[in-house]
């Protein structure tokens, strides 16, 4: 399942080839993760570390959809030609 997609033939156009297939994510990791069995798991066998590995994947789930979403709000330029 992809996430975006990149199609390099709209450079030429004049626009971003980098495009979000998802809106930004409006629930915690945690939240998300807890609805499975293997993450509630996780909690009762180890709770300090349990927390501690959902606050590493919010951090990093907020970094990629930054980096994303700047990246594919970033305008484009055609390549130069060099030949």
């Amino acid at each position: 399942m992809a996430a975006y997609r990149y199609n390099p033939n709209l450079v030429e156009e004049g626009k971003n080839p980098l495009t979000l297939d998802y809106k930004q994510p409006s629930i915690p990791v945690k939240d998300y993760a807890y609805n499975e069995t293997r993450y509630r798991m996780l909690v009762q066998s180890n709770e300090s570390r349990a927390e501690e590995l959902m606050k590493l994947a919010q951090q990093d789930a907020e970094d990629r959809w930054n980096r994303y979403s700047q990246m594919a709000g970033a305008a484009s330029t055609p390549p130069v030609n060099q030949g």
